[in-house]
């Protein structure tokens, strides 16, 4: 009898077990499953002058916007009263967390070398304090460029992008706020003065901030 018991349990157990790993299976495939839901929030809607520094739109083609699956991405040259220019590049979705990837991707794709890749920051005033960032020093041709890229989940930073899918896991399930969008500000290095051009992108990256928060939800 003791061994009837215990066959019963046994089938029981894997049957549990065998519905699990199925559910586990049937959820991991619509993570990854390819949303195409309408974003109801346009991110054009981002301002093009903040705190003195004005914008000039940059193309984009279709074929770039098909890789990046949205049109909800933009390319733009900010100026500054005193001449000085930075690079803002931000994709955006509500839905689609493909959208979000590391630029390294596409800048290798381009023929550019990566120089160097390393953690950096930047102080703000809002109640993240620090938002951690990749800084990145790439190279094509004569030019070389240095940036900073970061991800940003509901009302969340992050520099990693597998946190980032994390972060869009975690808070789809809690039925949170899961936007995903990458942030890059970028700049040409000028007279070999790296250091000045990294401080640039600081403040830019500085002031921008609250604007992310309020035109990416």
């Amino acid at each position: 009898m003791k061994n009837m018991r215990n066959k019963i349990f046994d089938k029981s157990l894997i049957f549990i077990i065998a519905l699990m790993l199925a559910a586990a299976i049937i959820s991991w495939h619509l993570y990854f499953k390819v949303y195409r839901r309408q974003d109801t929030v346009s991110i054009h809607n981002f301002p093009n002058k903040i705190e003195g520094w004005s914008a000039e739109e940059l193309p984009i083609t279709d074929q770039e916007k098909a890789i990046l699956e949205t049109d909800n991405v933009f390319s733009r040259r900010y100026t500054s009263p005193k001449g000085e220019e930075v690079y803002l590049f931000i994709v955006y979705s509500q839905s689609n967390r493909k959208v979000s990837h590391p630029p390294e991707v596409c800048y290798i794709g381009s023929g550019a070398a990566i120089l160097s890749n390393v953690h950096d920051s930047f102080a703000t005033d809002t109640a993240a304090k620090e938002i951690a960032v990749n800084l990145v020093t790439i190279e094509k041709g004569s030019d070389r460029q240095v940036f900073f890229y970061w991800f940003k989940v509901g009302d969340s930073f992050t520099p990693n992008y597998w946190k980032q899918q994390g972060l869009i896991a975690l808070k789809s399930f809690l039925g949170r706020p899961s936007s995903s969008a990458l942030i890059r500000v970028s700049a040409s290095i000028l007279n070999g003065d790296k250091a000045g051009d990294v401080q640039r992108l600081k403040k830019f990256s500085q002031i921008i901030v609250p604007s992310l928060h309020q035109y990416l939800p």
